[in-house]
């Protein structure tokens, strides 16, 4: 679980906690949720990620690297598509509740004033892990 204490910046407050699965299209084009499931944390200014039970670092998405966040169907499923500033596409699905809340708490997130900003070098590098952890392709290639 995610620990706010010990990350969040000042100014930042909770939004909303998760348990979320991420959607990958396999190569036969059918749309299966990945197995692992993660913690996300969104926040008034970012979205963090962590694997569910992992001490990992969380990956952490400010807002203004999030260009899109969709309600969209893929498959079967009933999803969140946010494209990234990197022109990367996750796919998030509730494990448990509304699908509506974590919409609106990412819709309601949004940039940090100028006197705080998060490292853009640390914000790219969390998205390209995640990305390669997930194996997520760039837009035109999905």
């Amino acid at each position: 679980m995610i620990n706010e204490k010990e990350i969040f910046v000042e100014d930042e407050r909770l939004l909303g906690r998760y348990t979320v699965v991420l959607l990958n299209k396999h190569n036969s084009g059918n749309w299966m949720p990945a197995v692992m499931q993660l913690d996300a944390v969104v926040t008034n200014y970012r979205l963090l990620l962590r694997p569910f039970r992992k001490k990992y670092r969380p990956a952490s998405l400010p807002a203004r690297y999030i260009r899109t966040a969709d309600l969209v169907t893929r498959g079967k499923y009933h999803c969140i598509a946010l494209t990234l500033s990197t022109d990367h596409q996750l796919h998030v699905m509730l494990s448990t509740g509304k699908l509506d809340d974590l919409h609106d708490d990412l819709s309601a997130m949004k940039s940090p004033p100028p006197k705080f900003q998060f490292d853009d070098s640390v914000a790219k590098n969390d998205i390209e892990r995640l990305i390669t952890f997930f194996g997520k392709r760039p837009l035109d290639e999905s």
